[in-house]
């Protein structure tokens, strides 16, 4: 039976912001985008505030392409300022996610030097998939997902090979790219399907004891997850994906970590060929020539009600000293381009018994 061990939580207010990373090539994941600046994305009405207080963030769906041999869909790649830490807990809640053939998502969190202070993938999959995957890549060898755990969680171990799932990435000669999945077995947890019903909440549990993960669809969302109540993870049942820290050692893989959105073209994940063809080979005959029709992007768009992150200073303390130095020795920026814009932030309240909330918050026109 999984079993969570209860911390400290000790009082910590602050506040994260999140810049636009404005790059005209995607020189990670190889997409037919560019990534726009904070200026331009508010000019192009691809971020902003709906009338309900949602936070839209879209791909643009009204440029046409056709003609032009170069053309990238304009969308944004959005990055916390500041990181979280070991301790943390964090809740997504929206009404829709992008899809669509050539379409890919995502919402996670990486560390500063990639992949040595890991990845961890709350939100990812593309073309018309339907289930969510969860995953994590790292760069220390000794971080896998055992098979064991199968009775601890709901979902599906994906990428294992006898009796465990490595979640090892090694870039320079492109092994295992895709980490250690599990993916989502209650319905309707990615796609259409999650849009007609409303939408969802996600939560990622980062702690002592391990990594795990939640999806549960509009209906069947805790209780104590929203309002003014405190979350307890302990309330929640089995988990979609547990990675145990005795196989995946939370506090020595993962350094600080940025919270990450943003939805690329194609690319290195939706535009494998076969995994293009597999749920949208009936569509076209390859990825890239969707992307200059405008109307193939019209469900390419988040609709946010909130992402919010619970953290506890005396649990990132306790973390391992080798870890904590390797995160903030760290120089390089994740991502691959600069940044631009300043917007303002606002504060949040705290929550009872100690968790704290930290709102992550947009640039000008976007509030998370």
């Amino acid at each position: 039976m999984l079993c969570w061990r209860v911390l400290a939580w000790r009082v910590y207010r602050a506040v994260i912001t999140i810049d636009y990373n404005e790059s005209a090539i995607d020189y990670d994941n190889f997409g037919n985008v560019h990534f726009l600046s904070q200026t331009a994305a508010v000019t192009a009405n691809l971020t902003y505030v709906d009338a309900s207080g949602h936070v839209i963030i879209k791909v643009d769906n009204t440029t046409s392409g056709a003609g032009d041999p170069t053309f990238g869909r304009k969308t944004v790649y959005l990055e916390s300022n500041e990181l979280i830490d070991i301790g943390s807990l964090l809740i997504f809640n929206a009404n829709h996610i992008p899809f669509g053939c050539s379409v890919w998502p995502s919402l996670f969190t990486q560390g500063q030097v990639w992949p040595a202070q890991g990845e961890i993938d709350i939100i990812e999959n593309v073309n018309l998939e339907t289930a969510n995957r969860f995953s994590l890549h790292v760069g220390s060898s000794s971080c896998v997902q055992p098979t064991s755990v199968a009775s601890n969680q709901t979902g599906t171990i994906t990428t294992a090979v006898g009796s465990i799932s490595n979640c090892t990435v090694t870039p320079s000669t492109g092994q295992n790219t895709v980490g250690c999945v599990t993916t989502e077995t209650k319905p309707n947890s990615y796609g259409s399907g999650f849009a007609s019903q409303g939408g969802g909440v996600f939560a990622m549990l980062w702690d002592l004891s391990g990594i795990a993960f939640w999806y549960f669809p509009r209906g069947s969302v805790p209780s104590d997850i929203g309002g003014t109540a405190s979350p307890d993870p302990t309330t929640w049942g089995k988990a979609s994906t547990w990675y145990p820290a005795a196989s995946c050692d939370p506090s020595t893989v993962f350094g600080s970590q940025i919270i990450t959105l943003y939805t690329d073209i194609c690319g290195a994940f939706a535009g494998v060929p076969s995994l293009f063809t597999a749920t949208c080979g009936p569509v076209a005959p390859n990825c890239s020539v969707l992307v200059p029709d405008p109307t193939n992007y019209n469900d390419a768009y988040w609709d946010i009600n909130y992402l919010r992150v619970f953290t506890n200073q005396a649990a990132t303390a306790s973390a391992s000293a080798s870890a904590s130095a390797a995160s903030h020795s760290a120089s390089a920026s994740a991502g691959g381009g600069g940044t631009s814009g300043t917007g303002g932030a606002k504060s949040l309240g705290v929550g009872r018994a100690g968790w704290v909330v930290v709102a992550l918050v947009g640039v000008a026109a976007v509030a998370l």
